[in-house]
């Protein structure tokens, strides 16, 4: 008897050959986890006044190790210049420097929201270890749309650095 003449033959021989399919499509490779390896994250968070007296609130998070092409090095947040209309969403990306530092670079994402006074925004944590809580140093700098380049410093900020590179 040919197990493909009835009905119920040819239900078997389907789903054993859709689970052969699907089995073949799933398999991972050896050496592979199908879960997501941990990423480096960098948090800037905290106020500073620039040297000629503008306060600025900031708080970007940055991927500056991941696991795959489409966060890593990239940054988020938003940027306060007090007193100069809502905060600004800012975008960019971050560096690791020599010393273990990181240096987060971030545009404004969206001149037309109002908020025209910030162009970019740099900001550099001083110690390679930082420390837990507002207790950090930043220096940072901002580019405003008077052509003004403005430095300044936050010395008690939030620095966190998690992940497998902490």
């Amino acid at each position: 008897m040919n197990i493909l003449t009835n009905k119920r033959g040819r239900k078997v021989v389907s789903l054993a050959a859709i689970a052969l399919i699907t089995l073949a499509f799933t398999i991972v490779p050896a050496g592979r986890s199908v879960f997501a390896a941990p990423s480096e994250q960098v948090i800037f968070s905290g106020e500073g006044v620039t040297t000629d007296g503008l306060q600025v609130g900031f708080w970007v998070w940055c991927m500056s190790e991941g696991n795959g092409p489409n966060y890593t090095g990239a940054c988020r947040g938003s940027v306060l210049v007090h007193g100069q209309g809502p905060a600004s969403g800012v975008a960019g990306f971050i560096v690791e420097l020599p010393d273990g530092t990181y240096v987060a670079r971030v545009f404004n994402t969206n001149a037309n929201n109002g908020n025209k006074v910030l162009v970019a925004a740099a900001f550099h944590n001083v110690d390679p270890e930082p420390a837990s809580g507002p207790s950090n140093l930043v220096q940072f700098g901002i580019l405003t749309t008077d052509g003004v380049n403005r430095v300044g410093t936050s010395p008690d900020s939030v620095v966190a650095v998690t992940g497998p590179g902490d």
